[in-house]
């Protein structure tokens, strides 16, 4: 077992949920398995594969997404350092969605079966992961707005402005929050719009001082005007940690 708790995903992601004691350490460190390296493009699972796992994000970036019949997908979620990613299929034997890692990551495997164990021995963990069930639904419900009812403007900016806001509440160590390693496609992918038209508004946001894509990656170079652009409220980020105990 890692004897230095500093190289846990999971107790550095639970411990910004609420203190944990040693117990509760030791129990995660127990149950979780080394941090392993993974290569950009790299599947992390395909839709329809045995459920038996999840994964805390030590470095690196993950998408969910679902395939479609005409060969498109749709991307459900972008997972950052820190994130949590599978819990939404805990209750399903098989995977709903496929993941793929977006860059060079390092994550660790969490065996689902191990669950129990946490449930049963520690009522602080078995709120935070229920509490992190319930961000993600959160985060799930706003998405469905964001396709639903904004423009493509005001898409694109509160999707980025979501990003970074939970950059820079994670847990984890990040060079750089407003820095996102998003493509243009993957970005069309999770909106509900055409490359095009992602590729339209970039064009708007570049000349407005808003964003900056000379690279690989998206800078967000005006995160206050790309708030007002998409009219966005953290509401629904933040985490409660009151009375967990």
């Amino acid at each position: 077992m890692r004897k230095d708790l500093n190289e846990s995903c999971i107790i550095r992601h639970f411990q910004s949920y609420a203190d944990l004691g040693a117990e509760d350490q030791r129990l995660l460190l127990s149950l979780e398995e080394g941090p392993l390296a993974y290569s950009r493009n790299t599947l992390l699972w395909r839709q329809g594969e045995v459920s038996d796992c999840f994964y805390t994000i030590s470095t690196g970036w993950v998408c969910t997404y679902r395939e479609l019949e005409d060969g498109g997908r749709q991307v459900l979620d972008i997972y950052v350092p820190g994130d949590v990613v599978g819990l939404r299929e805990f209750a399903f034997q098989t995977r709903i969605s496929s993941a793929m890692v977006l860059n060079d990551a390092r994550l660790c495997a969490f065996p689902k079966s191990h669950l129990k164990e946490v449930f049963s021995s520690s009522l602080l963990l078995c709120n935070i992961f229920f509490m992190i069930t319930a961000r993600d639904q959160a985060i799930l419900l706003e998405r469905l707005v964001n396709l639903g009812r904004r423009s493509a403007r005001e898409k694109l900016a509160h999707f980025l402005v979501e990003i970074s806001q939970r950059l820079e509440r994670t847990n984890a160590v990040v060079e750089n929050h407003l820095q996102l390693p998003l493509t243009q496609e993957l970005l069309a992918d999770a909106l509900g719009l055409s490359s095009v038209h992602v590729s339209r508004t970039f064009n708007e946001f570049r000349s407005e001082g808003l964003i900056e894509t000379a690279t690989a990656d998206i800078q967000l170079k005006d995160i206050d005007g790309l708030k007002k652009v998409a009219g966005f409220d953290a509401f629904y980020l933040e985490r409660s940690v009151n009375d967990l105990r």
